[in-house]
C-alpha cells in the first residue's frame, strides 16, 4: 500500500514514454468501418422533371443539338492574397494552386506549397465533375470545355467566377461555374447536367478531387517529409454522419462508397487538406486509388434526367492549411481534419490560446512559454496537495521500513500497520497521485496540439531555432530539458523502495533522447514547464513541515504497552 502511489506515478510516466516511442515508430492506421461500394444499398434515383419558366421541356423533334466543347487546351489564372491557382479547360479542373503565404522549403523564399502536383499522363485533376452511366465515364473530366470568363485578380472583399461547358454527342451536357474569393481558400463549385437529348439518361454525377495528397504537400524538405510521415496522417478522411474515418492509400482496395449524409471528404496531409462539402444535390462520396498510388476523392450524386430535365448540383472546396481559422470560415466542421487526439476537447482550446497569446507578443516561442507558465500557475494547488502528501510520505518512511521489517513474513500484518500509521498521521496516498491524473489530459492535449500545429511550421524563435516545428539543430534545448528533468526529479521528495527512485532519476535520460528529434517548440514547453516546477518545488521545500510524524514506539521484548509520542524527523 505504502508504494502505491510512487509505483502508480512511475506508471504513468513511462507509460507517456511510451505513447512517445510508439508514435514516433510504430502509429498504425486506425480506419474507421466503412462500406465498400459491393456492400452498400443502391441509392434512391431521383427523375428531376422540368418546371417554370425557362424549362428545358420544349426538345424538338430530330437528332440532339450540336456538340460543344473546346478546340484546344487554354488556361485561366486567378490571383488573390492567399493563393495563385491556374484553371484548364481540359475537365473544367485546377491546373495548379500555389498557397503564397507557405513555402515548401524554409530557406527559399520562392518554393510556395504547391497543392496540385503534375503526376504526369492524362490523371483526372482536381474539381473535374463526371457523369457515368451504364456504359462507364461519359468523359466529362477529361473533355475540353469552351471556357466562359478570364483571368481573375482578386482583392479581399472581392469574388469572381469562371464557368465551363460542354455536350457530348448524345447530348448530355455540363456546365461547370466555379467561384472563388479573395479572402479565403473556399471555391465554390456548381455543376449543372441538362438532358439535351429526346431519351432519359440515368447514371452517377460526380466532383473530383484527385490525385491526392499524399506526396507530403508542403513538405519540401527531406527532414520535414520525414517529420509528416511521421507525426501526421497522409490519406483521404471522412466525416460521415458522426465519426472521421480515415483511409490510407495502403489500406484502400478498389472503392469505398460512404452514404448521406457526408459532411465532408477530403485528401489530407499534416499540415494541408483539400476537402470537398456537399451543399445541394450530392448524396455520397467515394474513395479509391488513382493514378500514383493516390487516393482519389469525390461526391456523388444518383441522377435518373428525363428529356429536357436538368439536375442542379453544388458543393464547396476548401483547399488550404489546417489553420482553425481559415477552416471555421468555411465550415467549423472542417477542424476535426486536424489530428488532436483523444483529448481534442482540450487541445483546441489551447491552441486557440496559443494564437490569442501569439496576437500580442508576436512570437510563437514566447507564446509557448506564456502559455505554459498559464497551465502552471492554474495547476499550482494540485502540485501542492501532490507534493505534501509525498513529503508526509517519504518522513514516514523510516517507520515503514521499521514494519516491513518487523513483519516481512507477515503480509497482510504489514498491510494493517501501515495503513494504520497513515490514518496515525492522516496521510491518504492516492491524494498525491489524484492531482497528477488531472494534469494528465493536459499534457497529452498540448502534445498534440503542438505536434501538428501549423501556426508552429517554419516559425522562428530566437538565435538559432528558426523553425518551432523542426528539431532543435544543435541539440542544445532538448540538454537543457534533460538536465532540468533531472533536477526536478533530484528535487522531488521520494517515498517508496529505493530501487523505485533510481528508475525515476533515469527517465531524463529516455526522455532527452526522445526529445532529440522532437519539434523545438514541444521541447521549449516541456523545459519551461520543468523550470516552473522547479521553481515551485524549491519554495514548497523551504515551506513548514508542520506537524511531526507519530511514532508508536514498541518494546525489544515484545512486552508491554507501546507509548505514543511526536519526535523531530
Amino acid at each position: 500500500m505504502e508504494d502505491q502511489g510512487k509505483r502508480l506515478i512511475l506508471a504513468l510516466v513511462l507509460s507517456f514514454a511510451f505513447l512517445m516511442v510508439y508514435q514516433r515508430y510504430f502509429l498504425p492506421p486506425s480506419p474507421e468501418p466503412v462500406q465498400t461500394e459491393e456492400s452498400r444499398p443502391a441509392a434512391q434515383e431521383t427523375i428531376l422533371e422540368p418546371s417554370g419558366e425557362g424549362s428545358l421541356s420544349e426538345i424538338p423533334p430530330g437528332p440532339p443539338p450540336e456538340p460543344i466543347g473546346g478546340s484546344e487546351e487554354t488556361f485561366v489564372s486567378i490571383s488573390t492574397p492567399l493563393y495563385e491557382a491556374v484553371l484548364t479547360n481540359r475537365g473544367g479542373a485546377l491546373k495548379s494552386f500555389t498557397l503564397t503565404q507557405y513555402r515548401e522549403e524554409l530557406k527559399d523564399p520562392d518554393s510556395h506549397v504547391q497543392m496540385v502536383h503534375d503526376t504526369g499522363g492524362e490523371p483526372v485533376l482536381p474539381l473535374a465533375a463526371e457523369f457515368t452511366g451504364a456504359g462507364g465515364p461519359l468523359g466529362f473530366s477529361r473533355a475540353l470545355f469552351r471556357t466562359e470568363g478570364g483571368d481573375l485578380a482578386l482583392r479581399n472583399g472581392q469574388r469572381g467566377t469562371v464557368s465551363y461547358r460542354y455536350r457530348t454527342p448524345e447530348g448530355l451536357e455540363m456546365v461547370k461555374t466555379l467561384e472563388f474569393a479573395g479572402d479565403s481558400y473556399e471555391i465554390r463549385c456548381g455543376v449543372n447536367i441538362i438532358n439535351r437529348s429526346g431519351q432519359t439518361i440515368g447514371g452517377r454525377g460526380s466532383l473530383i478531387w484527385g490525385p491526392g495528397l499524399e506526396d507530403s504537400v508542403g513538405a519540401g524538405g527531406q527532414e520535414e517529409k520525414s517529420r509528416s510521415s511521421r507525426y501526421g496522417y497522409k490519406g483521404a478522411l471522412v466525416l460521415d454522419g458522426r465519426k472521421t474515418s480515415k483511409i490510407k492509400t495502403k489500406d484502400l482496395e478498389g472503392t469505398r462508397t460512404f452514404e448521406d449524409p457526408v459532411t465532408w471528404i477530403a485528401s489530407s496531409d499534416m499540415y494541408f487538406v483539400a476537402a470537398l462539402l456537399p451543399i445541394e444535390g450530392f448524396d455520397g462520396a467515394l474513395a479509391r486509388k488513382g493514378s500514383g498510388e493516390r487516393v482519389e476523392v469525390a461526391l456523388l450524386s444518383q441522377q435518373r434526367l428525363a428529356p429536357g430535365a436538368g439536375a442542379e448540383l453544388a458543393a464547396s472546396a476548401y483547399v488550404g492549411p489546417k489553420e482553425m481559422n481559415s477552416l471555421r470560415q468555411v465550415d467549423s466542421s472542417l477542424i476535426r481534419t486536424i489530428d488532436f487526439g483523444i483529448f481534442g476537447f482540450i487541445a483546441k482550446p489551447l491552441l486557440e490560446l496559443l494564437n490569442f497569446f501569439h496576437r500580442y507578443v508576436g512570437n510563437y516561442g514566447l507564446a509557448i512559454i506564456i502559455l505554459s507558465a498559464l497551465i502552471k500557475i492554474i495547476f499550482i494547488p494540485f502540485s501542492a496537495i501532490s507534493h505534501r502528501s509525498m513529503k508526509k510520505m517519504s518522513r514516514l518512511q523510516p517507520q515503514i521500513n521499521a514494519l516491513r521489517d518487523r513483519y516481512k513474513k507477515d503480509k497482510e500484518k504489514l498491510n494493517q500497520e501501515v495503513m494504520k500509521l497513515y490514518q496515525q498521521n492522516r496521510v491518504n496516498p492516492a491524494s498525491g497521485c489524484l492531482p497528477i491524473l488531472v494534469q494528465i489530459p493536459v499534457f497529452f492535449a498540448l502534445y498534440r496540439a503542438l505536434l501538428g500545429a501549423i501556426e508552429l511550421r517554419h516559425a522562428p524563435f530566437y538565435f538559432w531555432i528558426v523553425d518551432l516545428s523542426a528539431k532543435d539543430p544543435l541539440y542544445i534545448t532538448p540538454i537543457i530539458m534533460g538536465a532540468t528533468m533531472f533536477l526536478q526529479q533530484k528535487m522531488t521528495p521520494t517515498a517508496g523502495d529505493p530501487r523505485q527512485a533510481r528508475i525515476m532519476l533515469f527517465l531524463p535520460i529516455i526522455f532527452t533522447a526522445l526529445f532529440l528529434s522532437f519539434p523545438a517548440g514541444l521541447v521549449i514547453y516541456w523545459t519551461v514547464n520543468n523550470v516552473l516546477t522547479i521553481t515551485h518545488q524549491y519554495f514548497l521545500n523551504k515551506a513548514k513541515d508542520g506537524e511531526e510524524p507519530v511514532v508508536e514506539e514498541k518494546p525489544a521484548s515484545g512486552k508491554g504497552k507501546g507509548k505514543k509520542r511526536k519526535t523531530a524527523n
